[in-house]
This record gives structure tokens, sequence and C-alpha cells, in this order.
């Protein structure tokens, strides 16, 4: 009788066990079980807020995402609003949030604690390049012509960009700091915006700005302006062909002004996985692709692995530069 009973309770064990494999098998093979919030750390409308609706456009276009987005734009405090919330829905896939290299520099600068490593890297998917631009009746023909003044007189260039510290800065900062010039002593303004921007250099006001490629290129086509130098790693398409890149120059620089999705801490390896092959399929589509023609943008796909391990590098980089310029403050002690 006893070994009845036993050979019951083992049953029920088993079979509960069963049941269980079988649950969390169900579960995971239903992601997404509901529309998914999409946090956009930024107003809509802004840069930010139109990559989130092109994840939504091609992924809705393609059928490749069988439920909806739910976009959230929450700005403010240069996106720590956004991460903040994000942090604290731990272990929640069904929250993804769109965000800029500002997730890792932010903490470098001391406006926040959180970093990329406080939620979870999904997928870079877009990046702009940064370029250096000239009245077209400057003296400066080529960045060698900036660098050789500069030597002279590093009082001599005042660069123009949009916000500090930004990429438009280091676009400025690596390749001085490559040519051997001080990047304590170079002068770097910064104006509200990259129309802003623009005003002032074709006014006369700065000699050279650095900023977006697509932010230039109205004044480029009109003639007004020209592009000296661009931060892609490898020569651009089309036009933009014979646009030298720093490397084309001698000098190992390339920055990536991007735009990627990431998730709360603590999400399954199901849900990680699940994206990682949505994802993957999504930028290979006709649909993706019309959005990057659309906004101007460059493909710059890399998967969640890969995009953890850039981060990583990446703030390597800007720490080690922006210590250098004493802006590191999140960093002291």
């Amino acid at each position: 009788m006893n070994s009845v009973k036993c050979s019951m309770r083992w049953l029920a064990v088993a079979v509960a066990g069963a049941l269980a494999m079988g649950t969390q098998v169900v579960s995971a093979a239903a992601y997404p079980e509901k529309p998914v919030e999409m946090v956009v750390a930024g107003s809509a409308g802004g840069g930010l807020d139109t990559v989130g609706r092109a994840i939504d456009t091609a992924l809705r276009e393609t059928k490749l995402f069988p439920e909806n987005f739910v976009i959230k734009n929450v700005g403010g405090a240069g996106g720590n609003v956004a991460r903040s919330q994000v942090n604290l829905k731990k272990g929640d896939g069904h929250v993804l949030y769109v965000e800029s290299n500002r997730i890792y520099v932010n903490r470098i600068v001391g406006t926040t604690k959180l970093t990329h490593r406080d939620v979870t890297p999904v997928a870079r998917l877009i990046t702009e390049y940064i370029a250096w631009v000239v009245r077209a009746d400057s003296p400066y023909k080529t960045p060698k012509d900036v660098f050789d003044k500069l030597k002279q007189d590093t009082d001599s260039v005042v660069f123009g960009v949009g916000t500090v510290p930004s990429n438009d800065q280091m676009n400025i900062l690596r390749p001085i700091m490559a040519a051997g010039i001080d990047p304590k002593k170079i002068k770097v303004v910064a104006f509200k915006s990259g129309g802003d921007l623009m005003i002032q250099l074709l006014g006369g006001h700065v000699p050279v700005i650095s900023t977006g490629l697509s932010e230039a290129m109205e004044q480029v086509k009109a003639g007004k302006v020209r592009v000296i130098a661009v931060s892609a790693p490898n020569a651009l398409p089309g036009e933009l062909a014979q646009v030298p890149t720093w490397r084309s120059m001698g000098i190992d620089v390339a920055i990536l002004h991007w735009r990627g999705v990431f998730a709360p801490p603590g999400i399954s390896p199901e849900v990680l996985a699940y994206w990682n092959k949505t994802f993957g399929q999504m930028v290979k589509t006709d649909a993706w692709k019309k959005q990057l023609a659309l906004y101007g943008w460059f493909d710059a796909y890399a998967d969640s692995a890969t995009f953890a391990k850039d981060l990583d590098a990446e703030e390597k980089t800007y720490t080690e530069i922006l210590t250098e310029l004493g802006m590191a403050k999140g960093l002291k002690k």
C-alpha cells in the first residue's frame, strides 16, 4: 500500500513538472502575448520619436511583429527620466526603449547613475554621420588646412556644435587629438540647435561647424557650404562618395551617431532571442530600407551581443576624452 502511495506521489510530481515545463514552452512560444510599450526618450516629432515610429511602420508593413506598439514619449533630463522608468520595469519583456549614446554619456558627466548596463541592449539600428562643414568661400579646403592653422594658433579657429557633450563635439576633438593638438585649448561653442548652428556658419560667426550630415545637405545642394570631412568608417555612396572620411586621411576615427533599442534589465533569454531574430529580419526588408531612404539614415544594425560590446568600447573612449577635458563629473568620487 505504501509503495502504491509513493508511486502515486511520484506520478503527481512528474505530471506537475511536465505541466510546468509545458506551460513555459507555450509561454515562450506565445510571445508577444500583448501589445509592447515602446518608450521613446524624447518628445513627439523628435529624432528618437521618428526612429520609434519608423520601427513601428516597418514591422507592421512586413507583418514580422504580430502585435501592436504603444508608443510612449518620455522626454526630460536628457533621457534620464525615460531610463529610470525602464530600469524599474525589471524582467518586463513587453517594454522596449529607444535611445542614443546619452545612455552612457549622461553617467560620465554626472546627470544620472544609470548607464547601458542598467538596461538590456537589444539592437543598434540606424546611424547618421557627423560632418565638418565650412562656407563655400572658406579658405579651408581640407581638415589639414584647419589643423595647420590650429598648430600655429589654437585660438585662430572656433568650432560650432549643437550641444556639449555630444558626438558633434567628439567629431572635433578626436581628429584634433589624433593630429597632435591639445583638445583643452580648442574653442568649441554650443548653439541651441542644428538650425541655429547653420545660421551661425552662414553668417560668418564661426568658420567650421560639426553637425549631422543630413542637416547640412540642403545648404550643400544650394552651393552655400562644403563638407570637408565625414565621420563614416568607409566612403559613402552616391553624391557623397568624394567626401573624405577621417580614415581615408589616415586618422583612425569613425563616429556613429546611432539610435538603438533597449529593454528593461533581466528580460528572459527567449524574449531577447525573439527581438534579435525580428530586428535581424526587419533590417533586410524593403520596408525598412524605405525608412532609411526617407530620413537619410544609414544602416548600422548590430545584434544585442555586438551592440553591448560596442557600447562598452564607446563608453571607454568618451570617458578618456571627457576626463581629460574635466567634464567627467559623474566619475569623481
